[in-house]
């Protein structure tokens, strides 16, 4: 005999109303002032202009973002699922449509991605020189070098160029420069800057829908993809700074996708084609070696070797570009990074081996347990991974998020959230230190209060027997969402 079920369930059924009504017009609202609050927040965000333009009100109006995208997303989690997942690709394709109406924000980067798409046409290897060497002056375009008034109009001197560290060569490894001189072939040249925002804008899109059939198939709720579609981290990084760290989020996505499927090698492959995007998920890859080793480890092996190789046979190590460098200005050399461990008195090269420590520590604590799921051991390794190297840069937050939705594990928006006032800080040469360790600190404690309060012994009954995916949704106030489990 079945058991009972929700007004909800009875609502996507058609048997019902679609809330309670002493709920329903709070419920829509609430979504719509959160909906219209975070558009007009985010077209002000644009119009305030570069970082280096809005400074600390740029900031300001971001948090009030962050804010209001909050309420939006916790009334979508109370609509009922059929029309939830409607809205909730209505409101992604509005917020990123908004972006695009303006260009990059926060970061350079873009530019630099079709630099070294315009380099490797031209059958120069990116990893060889850097911009600024005079053997690449003949593809230098007034795009990338502007003239001395488009200079001043973006708040640099004469003889400037859009691109960071011109003097440096390359960060980016292997496969990132296919896909920049994919890009480079697809987009034209006088409309690279909003083709690269367009392309990485679908590529979060596609990422969002991808996050919605994952829930689907592990017998989540989809409509937990909202924490990641509305978020500000998604529209900034994706589509208005077009970061490339959302392709990488998505193959890795991906590639848990297929190991719940049991496509051990494939699972290898795409995590090891998101390494060679950007180095974070590699995070992910002891997760899929757990199963199957030998597949995964083929799979990631193949892609790596056939990515590094080329560059590797013609200029050796200099394939690692300016990552020693920015290991080093990042003080991740000598231990200055890690601003949690300094609290605790840990500094220089003792908090890189309490770091090291932490991070094995975790990997044989999470990989020991059978209690987790995939999607949950990666958002731990990777999680711990940016409490402990506190990053300033926040759109490498963009992988963390979205394997946490994955899960509902909503608290670590927070450390998503977290990099902005550092990332702000150090941009406007503010003490960005303390900024650091009070906005990663405050993430970390609301991180460590969800995950006690849910291991109290006292807690609700309808708590007991929620899988991962349900414990947010099974009580406190997302208690009207939840979806009874039936019984026989």
């Amino acid at each position: 005999m079945r058991g009972s079920r929700t007004v909800f369930d009875a609502a996507e059924r058609g048997d019902g109303p679609s809330v309670p009504s002493e709920r329903c017009w709070w419920t829509f609202a609430g979504l719509a002032i959160g909906v219209v609050a975070s558009l007009v927040l985010e077209l002000h965000f644009n119009h305030l202009g570069g970082i280096l333009r809005g400074r600390w009100e740029k900031l300001a109006v971001l948090g009030a973002w962050w804010l209001a995208f909050a309420l939006g997303a916790w009334c979508l989690l109370h609509v009922p699922r059929r029309p939830a997942v409607g809205l909730l690709f209505a409101g992604t394709i509005l917020f990123n449509a908004a972006a695009l109406t303006a260009g990059p924000q926060l970061s350079d980067d873009l530019y630099r991605y079709a630099w070294d798409g315009r380099v490797q046409a031209a059958g120069v290897d990116p990893y060889r020189y850097p911009p600024d060497d005079p053997r690449l002056a003949s593809l230098r375009d007034d795009w990338l070098w502007p003239d001395p008034a488009e200079c001043a109009d973006i708040g640099r001197a004469p003889g400037c160029t859009r691109l960071n560290r011109p003097s440096e060569r390359t960060i980016y490894p292997p496969v990132a420069q296919v896909w920049f001189r994919l890009l480079d072939v697809l987009l034209p040249g006088d409309a690279r800057e909003k083709g690269l925002q367009v392309v990485h804008g679908l590529v979060g899109v596609a990422l969002v829908a991808l996050i919605v059939a994952v829930l689907r198939d592990l017998g989540g709720d989809p409509r937990w993809a909202v924490l990641y579609a509305w978020s500000p981290l998604a529209i900034v990084e994706a589509t208005m700074d077009a970061h490339v760290d959302v392709v990488a989020a998505t193959l890795a996505v991906a590639a848990l996708w297929v190991l719940n499927r049991s496509r051990h090698g494939l699972s290898g492959a795409l995590l090891g084609a998101a390494t060679g995007i950007k180095l974070l998920p590699a995070l992910v890859l002891p997760v899929a070696l757990r199963a199957r080793p030998v597949r995964v480890a083929s799979g990631a092996i193949v892609v790596m070797v056939l990515a590094y190789l080329p560059h590797v046979l013609a200029l050796g190590l200099r394939v690692l570009g300016y990552l020693p460098g920015y290991l080093q200005e990042e003080r991740y050399d000598d231990g200055g990074r890690f601003l949690l461990l300094g609290v605790v008195g840990l500094d220089g090269s003792l908090a890189a081996v309490a770091a090291v420590a932490v991070g094995a520590a975790t990997l044989w604590v999470v990989m020991r347990r059978e209690d987790h799921t995939a999607a949950g051991r990666a958002r731990q390794l990777v999680g711990v991974a940016f409490l402990v190297a506190t990053p300033v840069q926040p759109w490498y937050a963009t992988l963390l998020i979205a394997i946490a939705v994955l899960e509902g594990a909503w608290q670590w928006l927070f450390v998503a959230a977290a990099g902005y006032p550092l990332y702000f800080a150090e941009v406007l040469d503010a003490p960005g230190r303390p900024v650091g360790v009070a906005s990663y600190g405050i993430a970390a404690l609301v991180v460590v209060a969800v995950g006690l309060r849910r291991r109290l012994p006292t807690r609700s009954r309808a708590m007991r027997g929620c899988s991962e995916t349900e414990r947010i949704s099974c009580g406190g106030w997302f208690r009207p969402i939840r979806d009874i489990r039936r019984s026989s």
